[in-house]
């Protein structure tokens, strides 16, 4: 997962229920009359390796779920959260039809290497995670010759490919949602002052080709390391394109918002008029800061969230994170694909529908490149709250 320690991105309703059939016939050694050649047996089918690790589920379609479970502070918390998603998932909407394996990567990518040769190994039909990018990169070197399909949780698209699909939060899809929807209210030139790291990058990115795209440009772009002396250094630097643009991309989280935005105007910038934008990492800021009122930040729907949130409470009683819910929203994918038609219906082609699933975290669809387009909300920072100005779309049918 690529996010910086400052930057802090029903379904079961949604999809069919179908039947599923499935069997193996046993063959047996078959006898003909004396005097004629006996038939030669038919092998037996392959004997399937007994599953190693946590087994949920008494499907006949094996699915293995790959989390870095002993990683500690580098996600072992994340990794508990998304397996109890991945539990409350199947109470949900059954366990008959798969059989989920959670298998440990230790947030490294020689255990992931492991945990995925042992899912190959134990005919696992589809492998659901890990988490980390260069995690994901490790598996799909096993998993990719082998034709497994797999859907990981990490936000790098870099390690999105064909038959490696990612069911996250995108940093490009949060920056292109909140400045398209600025482009519709007349912004067009933009300055941005982002984190000095590969999310800051991609936000740039993202910018620039949606502000190219709606008419609008970007003006300037600054970056800062984590510490206070690099936040002033880049609000210095671009504090003159400020003044004449009409908002500033803030895409990070934590303090840095509030941070860049109070430190512009002690430089004399005036903000009036100059409309913020942010995305879903703005949940960890100081919302009551009066530098953030106004605000526009692109975030999944809350509503749609806080109904998985209070379905997970009541079962584990904790307050879980949003990669909790891709974590449920994926294993019930999983679930309603094996009730269609078994272990052949995860191939690549059967993922990329048009028309999209719709889960906690929101409509989404698996591009053929393993990427994940998302609707997301807009919402704008009023009195310290966050309130809905433009909801996230109902369905993906149609859009491009």
């Amino acid at each position: 997962m690529t996010q910086t320690n400052t930057i802090r991105a029903a379904l079961g309703r949604a999809f069919g229920i179908f039947t599923l059939v499935a069997g193996l016939a046993a063959c047996t050694q078959q006898q003909v009359g004396r005097g004629l050649p006996t038939v030669a047996p038919l092998p037996d089918a392959p004997a399937v390796a007994q599953p190693s690790g946590e087994v949920f589920g008494n499907g006949d379609i094996r699915v293995a779920l790959l989390l870095p479970l002993s990683a500690g502070e580098r996600g072992g918390a994340v990794a508990a959260e998304i397996r109890n998603a991945a539990l409350l998932a199947l109470e949900d909407h059954g366990s008959s039809s798969i059989q989920l394996v959670v298998k440990d990567t230790a947030g490294t990518p020689e255990g992931a290497t492991l945990a995925a040769s042992s899912a190959a190994g134990e005919g696992a039909a589809l492998v659901l995670g890990p988490l980390f990018a260069a995690n994901v990169r490790a598996a799909a070197e096993v998993l990719r010759p082998r034709g497994t399909t797999m859907i990981a949780f990490s936000s790098d698209s870099s390690v999105a490919a064909p038959g490696v699909f990612l069911n996250s939060h995108q940093p490009e899809g949060l920056v292109d949602r909140v400045i398209s929807f600025a482009a519709s209210q007349g912004v067009s030139r933009v300055v941005a002052i982002v984190p000095n790291d590969a999310g800051g990058a991609l936000a740039e990115s993202q910018a620039r080709q949606t502000l190219q795209r709606t008419g609008g440009s970007l003006a300037a772009v600054a970056r800062y390391d984590h510490d206070t002396a690099s936040v002033l250094t880049a609000a210095q630097e671009v504090a003159l394109a400020v003044q004449d643009a009409d908002a500033v991309l803030l895409p990070d989280g934590g303090n840095a918002p509030a941070a860049i935005a109070a430190s512009l105007s002690e430089m004399g910038v005036d903000l009036s008029g100059k409309r913020l934008l942010g995305t879903g990492q703005w949940a960890s800021a100081d919302l009551s800061s009066p530098a953030l009122q106004g605000g526009w930040y692109a975030d999944v729907e809350h509503e749609r969230m806080n109904r998985f949130k209070e379905r997970y409470r009541a079962r584990y009683g904790a307050e879980p994170s949003l990669t909790a819910a891709l974590g449920y929203d994926t294993v019930t994918l999983a679930v309603a694909l094996g009730q269609r038609g078994g272990a052949g219906t995860f191939a690549p082609a059967n993922l990329t529908r048009a028309s999209g699933y719709a889960g906690y975290g929101g409509i989404f669809r698996f591009r053929p490149d393993g990427t994940a387009e998302r609707g997301y909300a807009v919402y704008e920072v009023r009195e310290g709250q966050p309130v809905l100005i433009s909801p996230a779309p109902a369905s993906l049918a149609g859009e491009s």
